[in-house]
């Protein structure tokens, strides 16, 4: 008799048989997502990510389970998530903006996490290195070159002398951006003007400081003020002042132009990932993802409400003019 249970117990140690399923049936992977703030950058980073399971054979309801959550630019909400989805010890976390990455990094370090939407990984905390993370933490960062974002703003209006950004400087992920914003503003010698927001509710008013102060705004891509972006571009757009905005979304809601990728896209890529996950792969062994492709987007309503035209060789470069 204690050699059959010997025998059964290596069975299941070996996971040849599985907690409540019949035999032959696979595990149904559980996997948990937790985005920080509704945006259509961010959602679009969770439609895509929840298409390229589907397409790898991964459809939700079927071989694997998505409990999607939201915090609400909620921080506390955020961590609590997180504590819920260790509790309930699902397969992979995914995790979409940097503040949601970083609760979920807090609560675990053997549940495999793969980020998204967090321009640098690094100084935020969640991995070593870029090559190999060094922990249970994978990704996908959604940095676009600030240079060339400001490059396509002076092109389009060389007139732009004073530049003016809003951020919250409690997010780290806007920190990161807004020192490279200041070293490319010099570079370009540019004058930036500061103003700083604590939450959603206080952006329109920071854009209003910046009436009278600025030629041009940047919409770096912070959580707090892209939540709000509709704010910011009702400011620029009464002023005339030109708002560049950091992704394709955001020119579809108003703002003058980007120099972008597709968030869509970015899901996948962390789809991608996914996969390769469930198939055995640390982590670890999973180098961070960057974009690889950006294209010129332009809003030419917006152009001709502020009394913008767009130069011929950007209007012809451009992707796509909403």
């Amino acid at each position: 008799m204690k050699k059959w249970i010997v025998f059964f117990g290596a069975l299941f140690t070996a996971g040849l048989f599985s907690f409540g399923m019949a035999s032959g049936q696979e595990k149904v992977i559980h996997v948990g997502v937790l985005q920080f703030a509704s945006h259509p950058a961010l959602d679009s980073a969770r439609d895509g990510f929840v298409d390229s399971l589907a397409k790898a054979g991964f459809k939700d309801g079927e071989k694997i389970r998505l409990d999607l959550q939201n915090a609400q630019r909620d921080m506390s909400v955020a961590r609590t998530i997180a504590k819920k989805f260790v509790m309930d010890n699902k397969d992979l976390i995914y995790t979409i903006a940097t503040p949601a990455s970083q609760a979920a990094a807090k609560e675990t370090s053997s549940i495999p996490i793969i980020f998204n939407a967090v321009t640098d990984p690094v100084k935020a905390g969640l991995v070593k290195g870029l090559a190999s993370s060094g922990n249970n933490i994978t990704g996908v960062s959604d940095f676009i070159p600030v240079k060339s974002q400001i490059a396509l703003l002076l092109k389009i209006v060389p007139s732009v002398k004073k530049l003016g950004i809003i951020y919250n400087a409690g997010e780290d992920n806007s920190r990161v951006l807004v020192e490279i914003t200041r070293e490319v503003a010099k570079e370009l010698k540019l004058d930036l003007v500061e103003a700083t927001v604590t939450n959603s509710g206080e952006v329109f008013a920071a854009t209003q400081t910046l009436v009278g102060r600025v030629d041009g705004i940047y919409a770096i891509q912070d959580n707090t003020v892209i939540s709000a972006l509709e704010s910011v571009i009702k400011v620029g757009n009464k002023n005339r002042i030109p708002v560049l905005v950091p992704g394709v979304p955001s020119v579809e809601r108003g703002g003058l132009a980007t120099m972008g990728t597709s968030y869509y896209e970015l899901g996948k890529i962390a789809g991608e990932q996914a996969v390769r996950i469930f198939r055995g792969t640390k982590p670890s062994e999973i180098p961070i993802a960057y974009a690889k492709d950006f294209d010129i987007y332009l809003n030419q309503k917006t152009a001709d409400e502020i009394g913008i035209k767009f130069p011929e060789d950007v209007a012809k470069k451009a992707k796509k003019i909403f």
